[in-house]
């Protein structure tokens, strides 16, 4: 009776085995080469597969400069310097922001000419004073620029207040200002998207936080464009920017880093946005 016992235990376990292997064989998604990353959903293995034809602008700041190395043209930087960053260097603030340190690029014409658009960076600072921009595609003649992507006021030293606001041949719109938990003193992702369509996103570490959509909308049509400005709203530039205003005292300037600064001519979709966000902080 003894052995019988065995054989079944040990038929047992050659059955068991079997049905483990062959339930397991077939989900080859979990079976990579040694040394290979997984890809992101989409099949990315890297930030550079993510719409290539699309990339007009970007910005890393490796060289110690602000050079847009699509369009090879250099910018100008008003009191930033460059540290490590996510990937190399970061352009980075000053806390002290009776510097008013920033910097500005003049927009190419792949970017005067966007029907639709992306814009996605990374921030690594303490907590803001003031509303402070991160990125903003001037308008010479209005308060607000034509694209601004800025920390609101408002936040505290965990969590950050994230706000974008779109112009549409004058007429503003925004997605909100949510909260975003411990995006201070960590690398985050902030990512502004308008798909020609009325819909315009925003997307903190690949996912949605604001939405707003507007029927009867098409191209966007940027007015009278104004400078890039990193690291501070377009009227905070010295000069202004706009003769619509000047310096703002509820305004005030990045006191910590920006990196991979990038703009796409059309609407990246959520799962190129998750993408990159993922793609970039692996530093793939």
């Amino acid at each position: 009776m003894k052995s019988r016992y065995l054989n079944i235990g040990f038929a047992g376990i050659i059955i068991g085995s079997t049905l483990l292997f062959s339930c397991t064989k077939n989900d080859n998604d979990d079976f990579f080469p040694p040394g290979d990353v997984p890809p992101t959903a989409g099949g990315f293995n890297s930030s550079k597969e993510i719409a290539p034809t699309n990339l007009i602008a970007y910005w890393n700041f490796n060289n110690d400069n602000i050079l847009d190395s699509v369009s090879n043209t250099t910018g100008t930087n008003a009191g930033m310097t460059f540290t490590a960053g996510l990937k190399g260097k970061a352009l980075t603030g000053n806390p002290d922001a009776t510097k008013k340190a920033y910097a500005t690029a003049i927009p190419s014409d792949a970017i005067k000419n966007m029907k639709q658009y992306t814009v996605s960076l990374w921030v690594n600072t303490p907590q803001n004073t003031g509303a402070t921009g991160l990125f903003s595609l001037g308008n010479t003649q209005g308060f607000w620029a034509n694209i601004n992507m800025f920390f609101e006021n408002g936040g505290t030293t965990t969590n950050a207040r994230f706000k974008t606001i779109f112009a549409d041949n004058g007429v503003e719109f925004d997605t909100g200002v949510p909260t975003i938990n411990n995006a201070f003193n960590n690398w985050t992702s902030y990512t502004a998207t308008y798909d020609g369509a009325g819909n315009f996103r925003s997307y903190v570490n690949g996912s949605l936080v604001g939405s707003n959509t507007r029927a009867g909308l098409g191209d966007v049509r940027f007015l009278n464009l104004g400078p890039i400005v990193f690291g501070a709203l377009h009227f905070m530039t010295v000069p202004s920017s706009t003769a619509a205003t000047g310096a703002q005292d509820w305004a005030g300037y990045l006191p910590g880093k920006l990196d991979e600064v990038r703009v796409y001519n059309r609407a990246l979709t959520a799962i190129e946005v998750s993408a990159l966000s993922i793609l970039e902080r692996q530093g793939r």
